[in-house]
């Protein structure tokens, strides 16, 4: 059961840094962004929940994969099920705090800007 995380999350870490060799050669450093109002700290608070939204949905859809998997190869293995509910459990909760941390946010956006 180990293996197959250290595998799986091998895999994706190796092909989310491989697609930093088609990023291309820049010539100058990108200009950094200018933080000088509240809607553009909104936009960078916006732009890191999404990222951050995306990873935790990312490996919470592997993991109720991964406990899906095991729960219905345990044959009946106490421990294998409830190694399996505790496994949905976690990736529940982890895709309702990616739910709550957009919701925050759009919250917070609409009561700052109006």
């Amino acid at each position: 059961m180990k293996k197959i995380i250290i595998v799986s999350l091998s895999c994706m870490f190796l092909f989310g840094f491989s697609l930093s060799v088609f990023a291309g050669n820049l010539t100058e450093p990108p200009a950094s962004p200018k933080i000088n109002s509240i809607t553009a700290i909104l936009t960078l608070v916006n732009t890191l929940v999404n990222w951050f939204f995306t990873i935790v949905m990312a490996i919470a859809v592997l993991m109720l994969i991964i406990a899906g998997f095991t729960w219905m190869t345990s044959g009946g293995n106490e421990e294998k099920i409830t190694t399996a509910r505790k496994m949905l459990i976690w990736a529940l909760v982890g895709i309702a705090i990616a739910l709550l941390s957009r919701g925050l946010v759009t919250l917070i956006q609409t009561l700052v800007v109006g």
